[in-house]
């Protein structure tokens, strides 16, 4: 699988007049937390389902935000379950590829250099 992400050192910053720019908590700890998260950062719709799949759907259109680049920083992976962590990249790599489609949106998903290789062999 291809993967999609940006691999930085440090902590990623971005012109926030142009681009809508967060950064996951790199305390979660748990699926729910993480989701959670995720929807108060990117001002999910309240009819949100709060699951995979839904996530999944609102990555993908973001039709409430006016700025084209959606960027969302990870300064650690969530320490979350293997098996769900795997779903969450999952998720994320394949609506960037979803995202550049439709056109729309931009989705950039950053994680830090040193997951890299952790992010490979869970996607290979």
């Amino acid at each position: 699988m291809k993967l999609n992400f940006k691999f930085i050192e440090g902590s990623a910053s971005y012109d926030t007049a142009n681009v809508f720019f967060v950064r996951l908590d790199p305390k979660i700890t748990s699926t729910d937390e993480l989701i959670k998260s995720i929807y108060y950062l990117l001002w999910f719709p309240g009819y949100f389902g709060f699951n995979w799949n839904a996530l999944e759907d609102f990555l993908t259109d973001f039709g409430w935000i006016a700025e084209f680049k959606i960027v969302i920083s990870h300064d650690d992976l969530p320490n979350i379950n293997e098996f769900d962590l795997k779903t969450y990249l999952e998720i994320l790599n394949e609506s960037i590829l979803n995202l550049a489609i439709n056109g729309e949106h931009e989705l950039e998903i950053i994680f830090q250099k040193k997951d890299e290789e952790i992010i490979k062999k869970l996607l290979s």
